[in-house]
């Protein structure tokens, strides 16, 4: 095996090891606590969270099984707190799958996410979550009564509030299931203008598609570089000076034009024998 997949190994087993004593010590708290009471608080199932006690898991939960543990072990919402609770491998993989978690006060919020589910409320959400908020004249521009409705239920469940005719989100940084990541991605995908003035302001959107067969070294560059604009895009976002009235958006992916992932195709090529006749 190379390097990089006995890295990824290494990765899994220390933080599937660092979940199992979490598990542990959050059991060992109060005797009245069980796994089929966690079970039905964190939404994840029973058989699960047991193999992990039991270090019985030989593959990662997704990251949104883990991040549905860590905030019901830790009654913490803010991803930077459940990372100070939990340094080394938790910190490092929260770090690796919320990169804004350094300088965000990013929070998950596994009922949110479930009210998050529907499109409608989704891109509420979004825009609510934005310093400027969203108008309900906006509102009714976009989803009508629907929108109305879809908003109202929101407010009753406190995820927003109401001010000046404006709705605004409760929690300024928030992340979504990341196995809601794709879906989400194709529903902002809907607000891409392709038909681009010839403007000479830059006030246009910026769109690009690219691919090509490259080598897992160009791979991490790649990845790294990208790491390096997020969080310069992320600090214009946030200075008070950037404030504005355009409700702007950043779609980005990396990944493979295969159905397997970057480590497993390096890993497929060394693994496969040369065959002679």
């Amino acid at each position: 095996m190379t390097e990089l997949v006995l890295e990824k190994e290494k990765n899994s087993e220390s933080l599937l090891h660092c979940l199992q004593e979490a598990l542990l010590n959050y059991l060992n708290e109060k005797p009245s606590r069980s796994l089929n009471g966690l079970s039905k608080k964190c939404t994840v199932s029973e058989p699960t969270l047991r193999r992990i006690v039991k270090g019985q898991i030989k593959t990662l939960p997704t990251s949104t099984t883990i991040l549905d543990i860590l905030t019901t072990l830790t009654g913490e919402k803010n991803a930077a707190l459940i990372a100070k609770r939990f340094p080394g491998p938790i910190a490092n993989y929260l770090q690796t799958i919320l990169p804004q978690v350094e300088d965000c006060e990013t929070e998950y919020d596994a009922d949110l996410n479930s009210e998050l589910r529907d499109s409608v409320k989704y891109i509420i959400y979004k825009l609510a979550s934005n310093s400027n908020g969203l108008s309900q004249k906006k509102l009714n521009e976009l989803f009508g009564r629907n929108g109305f409705t879809q908003a109202e239920t929101l407010l009753q469940k406190d995820y927003l509030y109401l001010k000046n005719n404006t709705y605004y989100s409760k929690v300024k940084h928030f992340t979504s299931n990341q196995d809601s990541f794709v879906a989400n991605f194709k529903l902002i995908a809907d607000y891409i203008k392709t038909q681009n003035p010839l403007a000479k302001t830059n006030l246009h959107s910026l769109l690009a598609n690219y691919s090509e067969s490259v080598s897992p070294e160009a791979y991490k560059d790649i990845v790294g570089l990208q790491k390096k604009t997020l969080q310069k895009i992320r600090s214009i976002l946030a200075d008070e000076s950037s404030k504005g009235s355009i409700p702007v958006f950043m779609l980005l992916a990396i990944d493979t034009l295969d159905p397997q992932p970057a480590h497993e195709l390096v890993a497929e090529k060394h693994s496969t024998k040369e065959w002679t006749f």
